[in-house]
């Protein structure tokens, strides 16, 4: 197959555009899943998301769900609305600049790494 440029030929190989793809639309995760976070919310991407009341400014979320941007992160369970959640703090760099935290998450935000078998807490 002849492409035009590098980007196109990416593509077509199922570079990195193609990994990076939201999850097929009935693709199940589960606990134990190793999943990326290849989006957020819209309003977290705002830079001044965490600066509109002293509340947001104390906990950052929107800082924590940038930071984990395109990170790796095991499923450790899932709420009522099927929102994932991630013990992001398990990870020594996510652990060292925002303590201890649990996201939660879309699932449509997330793409599957890999499977991971979980340990007993």
């Amino acid at each position: 197959m002849k492409t035009r440029n590098k980007k196109a030929a990416k593509r077509a190989k199922g570079g990195l555009l193609a990994r990076a793809a939201p999850r097929a639309i009935g693709e199940k995760l589960e606990v134990g899943d190793r999943v990326r976070i290849i989006e957020i919310p819209e309003d977290l991407k705002d830079p001044e998301y965490d600066f509109k009341d002293s509340e947001r400014r104390e906990m950052r979320t929107a800082e924590l769900f940038r930071f984990c941007l395109g990170r790796v992160f095991t499923v450790y369970g899932f709420d009522r609305y099927e929102y994932v959640e991630l013990e992001v703090s398990k990870s020594p760099v996510v652990r060292k600049k925002f303590g201890l935290n649990t996201i939660w998450i879309e699932p449509e935000f997330l793409n599957r790494a890999g499977v991971q078998r979980l340990k007993a807490r």
